[in-house]
């Protein structure tokens, strides 16, 4: 395939595993990461990926903001940073890159993330991604892949980027991330957004892991509550996922083990979270339809609460 030049913004496990496999795959990268230190490591010494697969690369062109690619116009540009960072990422890409005729991609947990893009650039220049793989960032160019459940998915927004899917769709399996593209987006979105919001809510609020909130009863009923309140939430959008998705649901929050969701580790560091892309998202568009979502309302009220003592705490 044609060398593509590919701009990616947000070097953590998301944007780093896909940047890694793209330079492999003999593209030009453009790496963007604020963590100064983290693009230091990897300009000396490479990107390391380890766990699932061993992998060392070393993408040329490194970057510390987003201003600093300058009048370079890629033909793809990955937003893989967290969700709550999209108007702060939008509003620094420069007018040559929005002048050029670059795809956007949401590589982003959350709902609507894409609409959010769209709205700043038109929908035919917007992909929405749905990522199936997950890792770690243990420290400066050191990403652990904890797994990678293939494939993952694009879909377009307006019919101008229907092409452009399947062509970066065919790229990114024949860089060894096997994808597919589909005109269902939406219906992948919400299922990873389900598959999140009823562990990650309860983490933030409570501190806990996975596994300690599977094991302590309370908790673990709250876990059921939140999944029934979302899978019905989706339903009501026609996003029906048969009658064996909430077992399916249940025993892979069984196997996750003492996992921190990403809500808890920001919380805990002062970070802005997801909440308004997941929890809340879907207690808003349960509120349209009419669908009670209690759980979901009240848990991101306390997350939005959480977030902002904990921002000003690290902020003293």
């Amino acid at each position: 395939m044609k060398e593509k030049t590919i701009a990616i913004i947000g070097a953590g496990p998301v944007g780093g595993i896909l940047a890694a496999h793209l330079h492999l795959a003999g593209h030009r990268i453009l790496l963007v990461d604020s963590w100064q230190a983290h693009i230091g490591h990897i300009q000396a010494n490479g990107l390391h990926i380890s766990g699932r697969e061993e992998i060392l690369a070393r993408p040329e062109h490194l970057y510390t903001s987003i201003e600093s690619l300058g009048d370079v116009k890629p033909d793809f540009v990955f937003i893989c940073t967290k969700a709550c960072d999209l108007d702060d990422v939008l509003g620094k890409i420069g007018e040559p890159i929005r002048q050029s005729r670059a795809v956007f991609i949401s590589f982003q947990n959350g709902i609507d993330t894409e609409q959010v893009i769209a709205e700043r650039l038109g929908p035919d220049r917007v992909l929405r991604g749905v990522v199936t793989y997950a890792g770690v960032l243990l420290g400066p160019g050191e990403i652990r892949e904890s797994f990678f459940h293939p494939p993952n998915y694009l879909g377009w927004l307006g019919p101008g980027g229907v092409d452009a899917g399947r062509e970066l769709a065919g790229l990114l399996s024949d860089a060894g991330l096997g994808t597919e593209v589909t005109g269902e987006i939406g219906r992948h979105a919400w299922r990873k957004a389900i598959l999140n919001t009823c562990t990650m809510a309860i983490a933030a609020a409570t501190g806990m892991n996975m596994q300690e909130m599977q094991e302590f009863p309370p908790t673990a009923q709250l876990v059921e509550l939140l999944l029934r309140e979302s899978i019905a939430v989706a339903a009501a959008y026609g996003y029906d996922y048969g009658p064996g998705f909430f077992d399916f649901v249940m025993e892979f929050n069984k196997r996750a083990g003492p996992h921190r969701p990403s809500m808890l580790v920001d919380i805990e560091n002062g970070r802005k979270t997801e909440n308004a892309f997941i929890v809340r998202r879907i207690a808003d568009y349960a509120e349209r339809k009419g669908v009670p979502a209690p759980y979901h309302r009240t848990l991101g009220i306390l997350i939005e609460a959480l977030e902002k003592r904990s921002r000003e705490r690290h902020q003293i």
